[in-house]
C-alpha cells in the first residue's frame, strides 16, 4: 500500500469522527470509530499518533486496518477507495485545477452523473424514434390494407355487404341504403339457406350459430350473426329449436337431394 494514501485514509477518517464525535479528543474519536468497526481503539490511536499527531513511531498501520478504515469512509474496501481517487485526479486534470489542489466528492458524483445522464438522454431518444418508426410503418402497412378512401361505406345486396364509396348517395343500385363501413359486420354478416344438415348450435356451449327474421310473407330468414335487419332495421332473433322444428326444410333444395328415375 502507497504511504502517500495510507496518510491520506488516516486523515479522512479522523475528519469523518470529528464531525461525528462531541469531543475530538484523541480517545474519544477512536472510540467513535471503534464503534463502528472491528478495529479497537487502540489500533485507531496509534494510527491516528502515527499520521495525525506525528508521534507515532512504530510500523505503519497493517492491511486489515486499513481496509476497515476504508469502509468507515463507506468504500468496499481498499482498492476501491484508491480507484476512486484515481478518478478524482482524472477530473482535477480535465477541469484545469492546479496539481495540489483538492476536489472533493461531489465533484466527481457529478461528472458521473452527468455521463450517466447524457447515455440515459441517448438511449430514451433511440428507444423513442424506433417506437416511432415502428408504429408508423404499421400504420402505413394498415392503411394500404385498407379499402382506399374513396370506399369508406358498405351496401346491402340481398345476402351480403358490398364495398361502396361513401359519395355514391343515400341509397345503392340494389336500394338499400349506403351505411358506414363496419369491419366487422361486413365480414361476417351473411343471409344464408339452411336445411336439417344445418349446424345451428356451438358444440361447445351449445350457443345460436344463426340468426333469423319473419318477413311479411310469412318465410324465415337466416343470418350468421345477430344484430340488426340490413333494410328495415329490426333486431334479428336467436335460432331455437322451435323455429328449426316448424321452419327448416328437411332435405337440401339441390338435385342430388331427390331421387332420380332412372326409367
Amino acid at each position: 500500500m502507497e504511504e502517500f494514501y495510507l496518510k491520506k485514509i488516516t486523515k479522512e477518517v479522523f475528519e469523518k469522527a470529528q464531525n461525528k464525535s462531541a469531543s475530538h479528543s484523541n480517545y474519544a474519536l477512536s472510540k467513535e470509530v471503534e464503534a463502528t468497526t472491528t478495529l479497537s481503539y487502540r489500533t485507531v490511536e496509534r494510527a491516528f499518533d502515527k499520521y495525525i499527531n506525528g508521534r507515532g513511531k512504530g510500523n505503519k498501520p497493517i492491511a486489515n486496518t486499513i481496509e476497515e478504515f476504508c469502509r468507515y469512509l463507506g468504500y468496499r474496501d481498499y482498492a476501491e477507495y484508491v480507484e476512486n481517487n484515481k478518478a478524482k485526479e482524472l477530473v482535477q486534470e480535465e477541469i484545469g485545477l492546479r496539481e495540489n489542489e483538492e476536489i472533493d466528492d461531489s465533484s466527481v458524483k457529478v461528472k458521473a452523473l452527468s455521463n450517466q445522464k447524457r447515455w440515459y438522454s441517448i438511449s430514451i431518444f433511440g428507444t423513442f424514434a424506433l417506437t416511432l418508426i415502428i408504429i408508423v410503418y404499421f400504420i402505413a402497412k394498415n392503411r394500404a390494407s385498407e379499402p382506399s378512401a374513396s370506399i369508406k361505406c358498405m351496401t346491402w345486396t340481398g345476402s351480403e355487404f358490398e364495398e361502396i364509396a361513401c359519395g355514391s348517395g343515400a341509397y345503392s343500385t340494389y336500394g338499400t341504403a349506403i351505411e358506414p363501413y363496419e369491419k366487422k359486420r361486413f365480414e361476417n354478416f351473411r343471409r344464408v339457406d339452411v336445411d336439417i344438415t344445418t349446424q345451428f348450435f356451438s358444440e361447445q356451449n351449445q350457443k345460436p350459430l344463426f340468426w333469423y327474421y319473419k318477413n311479411d310473407q310469412g318465410e324465415i330468414e337466416y343470418y350468421t350473426s345477430a344484430g340488426l335487419h340490413p333494410v328495415n332495421g329490426e333486431t334479428l332473433k336467436a335460432i331455437t329449436e322451435y323455429i328449426i322444428e316448424k321452419y327448416v326444410p328437411i332435405h337440401q333444395n339441390k338435385p342430388s337431394s331427390f331421387v332420380q328415375d332412372t326409367k
